[in-house]
C-alpha cells in the first residue's frame, strides 16, 4: 500500500512540475522574445551560379577546389560523340580570408589563361529589418599563355592581360526561389580586331530554383553592351542542375560559352543556341577545411 502510495505521489510530482514548465513557456510565448534581424543565408549553393559568381563565398579557412569540363558542341554529333572527345577544363582554388572575403588562382586549358581574383561579400541580406539584398564585388585579372605565330605581330605581357569587374546583387525571396541581378565591366588591354572596343559591359541575371534538399535548377543570362559594335559575338545563356552530395556540389549545364573565365563567356560568345552552338559541362566544388 505504501509502495502504491509513493508510485501516485511521484506521478502527481511529474504532472505539476510538466503542468508548471508548460506554463513557463506558454509565458515566455505570451510576451514574445525580440531575436533582433537574422541573416538569410544559401541564396545559391556554390561560388558560381553556372558561370558567373554568386554571393556565395568560402568560410574563414575553408578551400574550395573546383574542377570545371567543358566539352564540344553537341551538335557535333556521333563522331565527336556530341562534343565529348572535345574538352576544356579549368582548375581552381578559392580559400576564405573571412567568412566575406575570399581569394583564388585558377587556371584554364581555353586560351591557357591563368586567374588572380578576389571576392568580398560587402552586404548581407537581413530578415526582420535591415537589408533586403545582398551585394558581393567581383574581380579577376586573367592572362592568356597562347604561343603566337613567329611571323605575328608582338605582344607583351602587358598585352595578354583582361580584367573584369563585377557587383552581385542578390535575394533570396523564399526557401525555394533566389535571384541576381549582375553587371559586369570587361576590359581587355589588346583586341583581336580593330573594330571591337577595350571596353564592354554586360548585364546579367541569374536563378536558382530549389526542387528539394539536395537539388536545385539554376539559370543566367548575359546581355552584352555595346551593340552592334561587338558583330559576331552574342549574349551566354546557360541551364543547369545543381546536386549536393555532402562535401561535394556538382553542376551539371549546358550553354552556349565554351570559355569558363569571365572575360571569355561574358564578351566573348560567338555561339547561338538556336544554331545548335551549345556545351555540355560540369564542375565539382569540394570544401577544405584548412585553417
Amino acid at each position: 500500500m505504501r509502495k502504491t502510495k509513493g508510485a501516485l505521489a511521484c506521478v502527481l510530482m511529474g504532472l505539476l512540475s510538466s503542468s508548471a514548465c508548460w506554463a513557463q513557456d506558454d509565458l515566455m510565448d505570451f510576451f514574445g522574445e525580440d531575436e533582433g534581424p537574422t541573416v538569410v543565408t544559401s541564396a545559391f549553393k556554390a561560388g558560381r551560379i553556372i558561370n558567373v559568381q554568386s554571393p556565395e563565398t568560402s568560410g574563414e579557412g575553408e578551400m574550395n577546389f573546383i574542377i570545371a569540363h567543358r566539352f564540344g558542341r553537341l551538335s557535333d554529333g556521333w563522331y565527336d560523340l556530341f562534343g565529348l572527345d572535345n574538352a576544356q577544363m579549368r582548375m581552381g582554388l578559392d580559400y576564405g580570408i573571412t567568412d566575406r572575403i575570399q581569394v583564388g588562382v585558377a587556371r584554364s586549358t581555353f586560351g591557357k589563361t591563368l586567374e588572380g581574383n578576389i571576392k568580398w561579400r560587402f552586404l548581407e541580406q537581413m530578415k526582420g529589418g535591415g537589408s533586403p539584398v545582398s551585394l558581393t564585388g567581383y574581380s579577376v585579372a586573367m592572362r592568356d599563355g597562347l604561343r603566337l605565330p613567329p611571323d605575328g605581330p608582338e605582344r607583351r605581357g602587358v598585352h595578354r592581360m583582361s580584367y573584369v569587374h563585377q557587383l552581385v546583387v542578390t535575394r533570396k525571396w523564399s526557401p525555394e526561389f533566389s535571384l541576381a541581378v549582375i553587371p559586369s565591366l570587361v576590359h581587355r588591354n589588346l583586341v583581336d580586331q580593330p573594330d571591337r572596343p577595350n571596353d564592354v559591359s554586360t548585364m546579367g541575371m541569374g536563378f536558382r530554383y530549389k526542387l528539394n534538399r539536395r537539388m536545385s535548377v539554376n539559370g543566367e543570362y548575359h546581355y552584352l553592351l555595346p551593340r552592334p559594335i561587338e558583330d559576331g559575338l552574342h549574349n551566354s545563356l546557360s541551364l543547369g542542375l545543381d546536386i549536393e552530395t555532402g562535401g561535394h556540389v556538382f553542376q551539371l549545364h549546358v550553354t552556349n560559352s565554351r570559355g569558363m573565365f569571365e572575360r571569355a563567356f561574358l564578351a566573348e560568345t560567338p555561339g547561338r543556341w538556336q544554331d545548335g552552338d551549345l556545351y555540355f559541362g560540369f564542375n565539382i566544388n569540394r570544401v577544405f577545411q584548412v585553417r
